[in-house]
This record gives C-alpha cells, sequence and structure tokens, in this order.
C-alpha cells in the first residue's frame, strides 16, 4: 500500500546528483503522462505486460528529482495480491516492502521515545481496534498501532530528504505544483516543515508535563491520565489559542495517523475501498445521500 513511498530510492540517487552539480534533465510533462498511461495493460486488455509499449526517448531520459518510473512487475503483483509482502522481480529498483526477521529499530524517533509515540497512535485512532480481527503476517507489524507508529518514524526519517528536494525543484515544476495545490501553503510547507523538531520538542514537553502532574512518565502513568493529558493538547482543548510544542506535536501525530491508517490495509477495508479492481460500471461508493434536514443539523 505504501510501498510506493520506495521511491525515496530514486530520491536518493537525485539528491547525490544535486549535492554533486550535475544537472538533472528534466523530463517533459506529456513524456511522464504517457509512460504512466502504459500501466493500462495491468488490466489485461493489451496482452503480457513485457509487451508494454515504452518510448524510446522517454526510457533513457531521467526523471526530475522525486518521480521515478511505475514498475509495472511491482504493480501487476500489488494489484493481484492479499499478501503484505510481494515477491520481488530480480534487478527491481523498486524496495519492496520485506519480513522483518528482528524487532523494529526507528530511524528517527529515539528508541526510548518510540514506545511513546505509539501509545499517543494507540489513543488517537481508539482503543477498540484491538479488537480487529486483522491478524498480522509472519514479519509484520504486530498491530495496526505498531504499523502506524512505524509509518510516522519514516515519515520523519524522510522529512529532510523532501525538504532538500522540494527546494531543488526547477522554477516551472514548482509553480505547476502551487497550482495543483491551488495556493503556496502546501508547498512552502514542503519546503520547510520540520517533523523531526516537532517530535523531539514535542516529546520532551510531555515528559515535563507528565512528571509535573502525575511525578511519573507518561507510559508509567494512569491511562486515563494519558488520555486527559492527551486531550489537553488536542483539538477538544478549552483553550485552542494555546499553541506550544505540544499542540504542534498532536497536530503532526494526528494528521500522519489519519494518513497512516486510512491507507493502511485496514483501514482500506473500513472505507470499503473500491480501487486497484476493474470495474464494468462505477461501483459507488455504497452510502446512502443525507437528506437536506439530516446534513444541517450536523452541521
Amino acid at each position: 500500500m505504501r510501498q510506493a513511498d520506495s521511491g525515496l530510492f530514486h530520491m536518493d540517487k537525485a539528491i547525490k546528483k544535486i549535492d554533486k552539480g550535475e544537472p538533472v534533465v528534466a523530463f517533459t510533462r506529456r513524456e511522464w503522462l504517457v509512460s504512466l498511461g502504459s500501466a493500462m495493460v495491468l488490466s489485461g486488455f493489451r496482452g503480457p505486460l513485457g509487451q508494454a509499449h515504452q518510448d524510446p526517448h522517454a526510457a533513457g531520459a531521467p526523471l526530475p528529482p522525486g518521480l521515478y518510473r511505475p514498475s509495472f512487475d511491482h504493480l501487476a503483483h500489488a494489484l493481484a495480491s492479499e499478501d503484505p509482502f510481494l515477491p520481488i522481480p530480480r534487478g527491481s529498483e523498486t524496495e519492496y516492502l520485506r519480513p522483518r526477521s528482528g524487532p523494529f529499530i526507528p530511524q528517527a524517533i529515539a528508541q526510548e521515545e518510540f514506545p511513546v509515540v505509539r501509545r499517543l497512535v494507540e489513543i488517537i485512532l481508539g482503543e477498540d481496534l484491538k479488537n480487529s480481527s486483522e491478524k498480522p503476517a509472519y514479519g509484520a507489524s504486530a498491530s495496526i498501532y505498531d504499523e502506524i507508529a512505524e509509518w510516522i518514524d519514516l515519515v520523519v526519517a524522510s522529512a529532510p530528504t523532501i525538504r532538500i528536494l522540494a527546494r531543488s525543484l526547477p522554477a516551472d515544476q514548482r509553480a505547476l505544483t502551487v497550482a495543483y495545490f491551488g495556493s503556496e501553503e502546501p508547498m512552502q510547507n514542503l519546503e520547510t516543515f520540520e517533523s523531526e523538531r516537532v517530535c523531539h520538542e514535542g516529546l520532551a514537553w510531555l515528559r515535563e508535563e507528565s512528571q509535573q502532574r502525575f511525578a511519573k512518565s507518561f507510559l508509567d502513568s494512569d491511562p486515563n491520565g494519558q488520555v486527559e493529558l492527551v486531550r489537553a493538547i488536542s483539538d477538544v482543548r478549552e483553550d485552542k489559542s494555546a499553541i506550544h510544542a505540544g499542540t504542534r506535536l498532536f497536530d503532526f501525530l494526528k494528521a500522519e495517523s489519519i494518513r497512516g491508517f486510512y491507507t493502511s490495509r485496514l483501514g482500506l477495508k473500513e472505507l470499503d475501498y473500491k480501487g486497484n479492481s476493474f470495474y464494468g460500471k462505477p461501483p459507488g461508493c455504497g452510502l446512502t445521500p443525507r437528506s437536506k434536514a439530516t446534513a444541517s443539523k450536523l452541521e
């Protein structure tokens, strides 16, 4: 699902070129879309994947930093399989998700702070997910909470690379990105947001606040006390004008917990996700339209 994030392999290669002062030849938008369009073969209309047409010029031209061509072998396996781990084609440049043989080792969040992030994710998503019938596969994360906490660690670890690439975009590609988002704010966020600093300062705030309130560390505190402390920095806090390291940590963790959950297998099942399949007609979302009266009451 989130194996697309393995494009970081190609991002790193682009960064090395930028660091060495080497030119990165722009790949035209038309060539990029044509390359993506050949993914139509995945639905089986044009014969075996190996016969997919590739523009010789497009195949030889490097992509802009942060973009990479889809691996049709990878996409075919991903669309056809329900398993969390997919067989890796020989010579593939895609960094496939692999089963772990040992405990998870965070890349960006300190080892002793990772369980705190994991507990915060549990509080944010709700503890009812503990009763999920979704059983982890061998080598996968132990629970959905662990999976989302690991996702957050990946986001934090990737942040410096993303900032470098965002700041390195040519002017025309940056303008295209701004036009796509509709404002400068999302692009500026990519260029400047330091999630690693937000986590470092926010977790330090949580340690101090927990000692002041309970004379204990956050994890050693009573579960009800933990929830109350999180509520004090959440969207339902009494003074919403109060912005500090704790509230910034909550905002970041909430956003990434939601993003991580609803791109996980469990989250997509909850949404009754209809993608990655071919339909003769639009399948619809399965939701009953609300009446105006009902909508106005909820709003």
